[in-house]
């Protein structure tokens, strides 16, 4: 039997929920160091000395636009994931905690340094992209910028890049050569990076970036100023508990333990109506409280959540255990979370109410103790594949094939 209560959100039908925004933790844009007024003030005193009369700036915003069909590519990295192409020019970077994306505008405005009047423009985008693996300390940052448009003093301009990376890493390599911008297709490069936190124990944050100018021997100066690309914050680490593999990921982004419905009917089913009644975890958007689930690793408070949630007072009928959500090894858990017990008529718990919701307390169940056993097993092996550290955020994605 399937017992559903509060909301009438359908059941995702996905394995994999789809790409989460940042936020704006370590995805902080820095700043160009000039003003485009800054920039032509300071070139009027060199237009004697050159005979040039314009001056280029670069105006990192919002505003782009993606091309109807598609643009060629000049260098070879990998193409986007399609939720960055979704999320364009949005201000955010999407992603998971194994790759991120963010793609804007970016505009060069080539002044007359004695008049201030414009006199030319380069309308383009910038595509960046991050990714690596949860198991490996390497990751790898490119980035590509095409034109879409633009008019006036621009022929003949060309674009290269360097990269940075500050915090606990490395540079391997980084390949971004100066490249002529032509019009719908992209010039980029990638570079890798590798974590320097492999000793067991340790963690690490690594900041890395890309910096790009644009060059053209009409301008005063024949170049922009650099532009600025930071990236999310990644995070290094052999500190998994239990886990002595070392790996990278990117920590603006929470966690994700699926469960497949038709796979674990009673353990999603009993997790899904927790959800709907109002307890937290769930993927944003499909339940009242998508605040995610946090991870507990003190084994003492571990037992204290259990304990509250599943007493041995509790009857366990025949090939039934006692679940328990939010999970024992989460802050949120029924003893460190704190608030009242619920359940649902299903569930084979007299002691405790059904029909409760909020954001507070916890929920017990009796079901399947094959499906249990299952579930906490996969809770662990999900800690390890998204690096969940102490207090870490992840959420929990219930998913069904049928519709």
């Amino acid at each position: 039997m399937t017992e559903t209560v509060g909301s009438a959100t359908p059941i995702p039908s996905q394995p994999k929920p789809p790409a989460l925004p940042a936020g704006t933790a370590g995805t902080a844009t820095a700043p160009n160091s000039e003003s485009c007024d800054e920039v032509v003030e300071r070139h009027k005193r060199r237009t004697a000395i050159t005979g040039k009369e314009v001056v280029a700036c670069v105006v990192v915003g919002e505003e782009g636009k993606l091309p109807e069909q598609g643009d060629m590519r000049v260098a070879a990295p990998l193409e986007l994931p399609q939720y960055c192409y979704d999320n364009a020019f949005d201000g955010q970077w999407w992603g998971t905690r194994e790759e991120a994306c963010r793609i804007r505008g970016v505009r060069v405005d080539i002044t007359n340094v004695q008049t201030g009047q414009l006199v030319g423009q380069l309308l383009l985008n910038e595509y960046a992209y991050a990714y690596g693996s949860s198991t490996t300390l390497n990751w790898a940052q490119q980035v590509e910028v095409s034109l879409y448009g633009g008019w006036g003093t621009i022929a003949g301009t060309t674009v290269d890049a360097r990269t940075e990376c500050s915090g606990a890493c490395t540079t391997s390599s980084s390949d971004f050569p100066r490249q002529s911008v032509i019009l719908d297709t992209r010039q980029g490069g990638e570079a890798y990076f590798r974590g320097t936190s492999s000793a067991v124990g340790s963690t690490g944050n690594a900041n890395a970036s890309w910096h790009y100018r644009f060059y053209n021997p009409a301008w005063v100066g024949g170049q922009t100023t650099e532009v600025a690309a930071p990236y999310p914050t990644v995070r290094c680490d052999n500190a998994v508990p239990g886990y002595r593999i070392a790996g990278c990921i990117w920590p603006d982004w929470p966690g994700v333990l699926s469960y497949q419905w038709n796979t674990y009917p009673e353990l999603a089913n009993h997790i899904w109506n927790a959800q709907q009644s109002g307890l937290p975890g769930a993927y944003p958007g499909l339940a009242p409280n998508g605040s995610p689930l946090t991870r507990l690793t003190d084994e003492t408070l571990k037992v204290k959540n259990r304990n509250k949630a599943c007493p041995t007072s509790y009857p366990r009928p025949s090939g039934k255990s006692c679940d328990e959500y939010p999970f024992a090894s989460t802050y949120q858990g029924a003893s460190t979370g704190g608030g009242t017990g619920r359940t649902l008529e299903v569930c084979s718990i007299s002691a405790l109410p059904t029909g409760a919701t909020g954001a507070t307390g916890y929920s017990a169940c009796m079901i399947n103790a094959e499906q249990n056993s299952e579930g906490g097993t996969g809770i662990n092996k999900m800690y390890q594949e998204n690096r969940i550290l102490d207090r870490d955020p992840f959420h929990v994605w219930i998913w069904s094939t049928q519709d």
